[in-house]
């Protein structure tokens, strides 16, 4: 019983010995593998004078890490050591979702084998474009599309391989397109026209014929100096002028006794009377200059005309003061006697906006009674975002209509440019001064407001001609013999259908103003660089 017990433990000693020897032998194949283990399933393309092949591990990919396996070959199927190799996967923007891109960490594995480490933000279909140096030779590019639902990357182009021009195959309707990554083909005109040649050579560059440009609807049009003028448009609101707007206030304490203008709205012609007030102070005032005007050995009446004494001077200066106005001063003179309520009248005409007193009611001196704002002219403050700001100055024309009313549109100038933004809104406020001589701008009311901004001559480019791509502005352009590139460029304000070029465009080149959308797809889909 010991010696078969001894027999079935040596046994298993031997057979943990081969597992562990098993597995030790896996790994060191592994670790001389290099991690190349995707390296099998990259079929071979002909990419310039290289072979190309990429394949994907984990197959398919995932969010998260993954690794990229590129064979490079030379024509005669050897493998290319030492080559600088640039892995970038890429998935365009899409509405609000931004560009996203990842750069793969590359470094050789095996002699021509290549592996770039990356992530996925998401899944869903990606670019995968691939640029190979080898040493001592000119560079290639690839491009490939990866999903995360299929297994195995699809070749969607690249450099191509000497005296050849791959047409454009598996995309309907685009027959007659032929895709470039960048690299002139040997013998090419590209090669031949020299330092002039390198737009007709720039990623993306799609080859479209005549016909096939007429039957998928392609239009061009030429860059060209224009006349430019921009519209700004923005919704005002109308208000009274504060710079003829005016308050009320009296410089004597008092009571009023007959009060005429009683409610708020009321409109009011300046000298008008507001109410007519008695003040003991007043009473005082009045009494001290008819007694000043005295003659000695005269009547008890004030005989006008003999010159005012010093005393009768200072007395008539306090009422004066006080805001009495000469009419009254001098019938007070003629009478002989102090008023017992005078008049106060409005210092401007307009409306009443504000009334602080009521019949019988006391005031101070100092005390708001009453604001009075003319309607005439009327302030409309417009407002307008930031980025039209740069174009307003002061001075220049406005337009308003009322979209409530079917009236002629009203005619005003700028008058001011506020030098902050409303916080809530991050617009400038701009105010536009209106003759308003009926008063139907009424403040508080919208209305809508035109400033035409005069340009100049400008530079301009179609606005249908440009895509958008994130922050880039891209157009294509028409380099001849069937070519259209894609070039980034820079853009001004926008005039109407035009937006002004700072730079990218030269005057007399021709852009594409209809199907550039199909034209930007075929681009991409041939186009080895990271971007446009």
């Amino acid at each position: 019983m010991n010696t078969r017990a001894r027999t079935k433990s040596a046994a298993l000693l031997v057979f943990a010995l081969l597992a562990v020897g098993s597995l030790w032998l896996l790994a060191s194949c592994q670790r001389r593998n290099g991690g190349a283990e995707g390296a099998g399933k990259a079929p071979l393309q002909p990419v310039g004078g290289l072979q190309v092949g990429v394949a994907n591990t984990p197959d398919p990919p995932h969010s998260g890490d993954n690794a990229l396996i590129i064979i490079v070959r030379d024509a005669a199927g050897k493998a290319v050591r030492g080559a600088a190799v640039d892995a970038v996967v890429s998935m365009p923007a899409m509405g609000a979702m931004p560009y996203m891109e990842s750069r793969g960490k590359v470094k050789e594995v095996k002699p021509g084998v290549y592996r770039a480490e990356y992530g996925l933000a998401m899944n869903g279909e990606w670019d995968v474009n691939v640029r190979v140096r080898p040493k001592g030779g000119a560079a290639v590019e690839a491009a490939y599309r990866l999903s995360t639902s299929t297994p195995g990357l699809a070749f969607a182009g690249g450099t191509p391989s000497a005296g050849r021009d791959k047409a454009v195959e598996g995309m309907p309707g685009m027959s007659g397109m032929s895709g470039m990554s960048g690299m002139p083909a040997t013998g090419s005109s590209q090669e031949q026209a020299g330092p002039g040649a390198g737009m007709e050579s720039a990623p993306g560059t799609i080859t479209i014929d005549a016909a096939r440009r007429q039957e998928i609807g392609i239009r061009t049009a030429p860059v060209q100096i224009r006349n430019l003028s921009a519209t700004v448009r923005a919704v005002g609101r109308v208000a009274y002028d504060e710079t003829r707007q005016a308050e009320v206030t009296l410089k004597f304490s008092g009571f009023v006794r007959d009060l005429r203008v009683d409610f708020t709205g009321r409109p009011v012609h300046a000298g008008e009377v507001l109410f007519t007030a008695y003040s003991p102070e007043l009473w005082s005032a009045q009494k001290e200059y008819i007694e000043a005007l005295w003659v000695a050995g005269d009547s008890s009446v004030v005989v006008p005309g003999p010159p005012e004494t010093e005393l009768a001077l200072a007395a008539r200066r306090r009422l004066e003061l006080w805001d009495i106005t000469p009419g009254e001063i001098q019938q007070i003179a003629r009478e002989g006697k102090p008023r017992e309520a005078l008049p106060i009248v409005a210092p401007v005409g307009g409306v009443v906006t504000e009334k602080n007193i009521a019949r019988g009611s006391a005031f101070t001196a100092g005390q708001v009674l009453y604001k009075i704002a003319p309607l005439d002219p009327a302030w409309v403050l417009a407002s307008v975002y930031q980025v039209d700001l740069p174009l307003l100055r002061v001075g220049m024309a406005a337009s308003l209509t009322n979209p409530y009313l079917d009236e002629r549109s009203r005619h005003g100038r700028v008058s001011f440019i506020s030098p902050a933004l409303q916080a809530e809104t991050r617009t400038g406020q701009v105010r536009v001064e209106v003759p308003n001589p009926r008063g139907d701008l009424k403040p508080g009311m919208f209305v809508n407001v035109e400033l035409e901004v005069a340009l100049g001559k400008r530079l301009a480019v179609p606005e249908s001609a440009v895509l958008p791509t994130g922050e880039r502005r891209v157009v294509f352009v028409d380099v001849g013999n069937g070519r259209l590139a894609p070039r980034e460029v820079q853009l001004g304000a926008r005039a109407g259908d035009y937006f002004e070029v700072l730079s990218g465009l030269k005057p007399g080149e021709v852009v594409v103003t209809s199907g550039n959308f199909l034209v930007a797809a075929e681009s991409k889909l041939k186009s080895a660089a990271q971007k446009w």
